[in-house]
């Protein structure tokens, strides 16, 4: 019910806003248009007086003036309402992952699997040129939550503020889109050790034309959909440099490099290491737990650290990550210990098709075929093709001391392929072995690595 409820309210937000504006449109088209240059040409041939032609010519500034106002539909990347001069825009938008994952056929204790990643309903906006909004909710895998919902002040590009649920702003693969990563799922010390979304006001924006882009924001410091454990609050910060973004020298131009720090006080009993409180693979093979006895009293700290390059058709990328975590204790009273968590990992990734994939605001973004797949024309898409290390690397004291269960290692190795069919759908295989440091228990049996085959089909509208 709850979930249906959701999609309701963006369905009759959407259509009311399109009743709206096209009762404008309708209204907008009974004045019929009239040429500047037609009048011109009628005046000096004598056809109509100088009178006349000022009355048209003040009717046809009318009508550009309406023209203006005037909403038209858009169907680039997506379905949309937009007036001419881009002040008002409506887009509503749908994002949907099937995925299946396939283990080895000695690994114990998991099924194969088809299921829905993500199922994700969505309706975003600008409304007098400053001012933007974005709203979705989440569906995939049982799930029932508001994802994103955010308001935005636009007036300057170089300090826009934003006020709601939205990511944090750290880390170059967590804060590029999920729509458009190299690999199905993230690496581990990003998928472990970054911010979530999360509720509170951030000022971000673009300096120098590109060269320096930052985002600074004040949050719960929880999570989505969560309320704060304490009156502290979290601060994020990350910039990135690309200081030849307006050069021509395309060996330079794909340099960007920056860093992110987080930093708040915790006071609570639940796993707070990672934003959803899981260590786990990219099969959900969990490796590393904190025990149920364990609270964290004391403060927070993350650090990043990220480089990309691009030119042409090639990207190499790379991070790391440092969580420090004060203040753990297992009983009130007892002794208290500071533990960290750190790891990193490097990707490349070449565009046999020739595309090149486009970094703007701080991220990376789609890689748009030349041509959208068409087997009758000839026309076959983009392919990606990408590889990645990554490690994680747990304080082993957490686990001699009796904090947590598991390893203090992991380290992984991915290959895969992206086959871009056109802007709105994207087929990914992915092949990925994790290796553990210790051996770990999953279905009665120990394991010391997984080896597991990801699949996904996106649409993106």
């Amino acid at each position: 019910m709850k979930s249906r409820g959701m999609v309701l309210t963006l369905m009759v937000a959407f259509f009311f806003l399109c009743g709206l504006w096209g009762a404008g449109t309708l209204q907008a088209e009974d004045v019929q248009s009239v040429e500047e240059e037609v009048l011109r040409i009628l005046r000096d041939k004598g056809t109509i007086t100088a009178e006349k032609y000022e009355e048209l010519k003040k009717r046809v500034e009318e009508e550009k003036a309406q023209e203006a106002k005037r909403p038209v539909v858009l169907l680039k990347r997506g379905f949309s309402l937009a007036t001419p001069d881009g002040d008002f825009k409506l887009q509503p938008y749908i994002k949907l992952r099937g995925q299946f994952k396939a283990f080895e056929a000695n690994h114990h204790g998991k099924s194969n699997d088809f299921y829905m990643r993500h199922a994700r309903v969505g309706l975003k906006g600008t409304v007098y040129k400053y001012y933007d909004f974005n709203i979705s909710g989440e569906f995939g895998k049982g799930n029932s939550d508001l994802w994103d919902g955010y308001m935005g002040f636009n007036y300057l590009p170089e300090a826009k503020i934003r006020i709601g649920q939205f990511k944090a702003p750290f880390s170059l693969e967590w804060y590029s889109s999920a729509d458009w990563r190299d690999f199905i799922e993230m690496p581990l010390p990003i998928d472990n050790l970054t911010p979530d979304r999360d509720i509170g006001a951030m000022i971000h924006g673009d300096i120098a034309k590109g060269i320096l882009n930052y985002g600074l924001a004040i949050c719960n410091g929880s999570g989505k959909n969560t309320s704060d454990t304490n009156d502290d609050k979290d601060v994020v910060a990350r910039v990135v440099l690309s200081p030849f973004a307006g050069s021509e020298n395309t060996l330079l131009k794909g340099l960007h490099f920056g860093g992110g720090i987080s930093h708040g006080r915790e006071e609570t009993k639940r796993d707070e290491m990672r934003r959803k409180g899981r260590f786990q693979t990219a099969g959900e093979t969990k490796f590393f737990q904190l025990k149920e006895d364990v609270f964290h009293d004391g403060e927070r700290t993350r650090y990043g650290a990220e480089l990309c390059y691009m030119v042409g058709p090639f990207s190499l990328k790379g991070e790391w990550v440092r969580t420090n975590l004060d203040d753990l204790y297992k009983k009130e009273g007892g002794p208290r210990d500071d533990f960290h968590v750190d790891g990193g990992y490097v990707s490349v990734s070449y565009v046999v098709t020739g595309e090149s994939q486009p970094f703007t605001d701080g991220r990376y973004g789609m890689i748009k075929p030349k041509s959208s797949f068409d087997p009758r024309k000839g026309a076959w898409g983009a392919l990606q093709l990408v590889a990645r290390y990554e490690n994680l690397s747990i304080d082993d004291d957490l686990l001699k001391k009796g904090y947590a269960t598991g390893t203090d290692e992991a380290e992984g190795f991915t290959i895969g392929a992206n086959w871009y069919l056109n802007d709105a759908v994207r087929l990914m295989l992915n092949y990925n072995r994790t290796e553990f440091d210790d051996n770990i228990k999953v279905g009665g049996k120990r394991i010391d690595n997984e080896d597991i085959i990801l699949g996904r089909v996106q649409f993106v509208f």
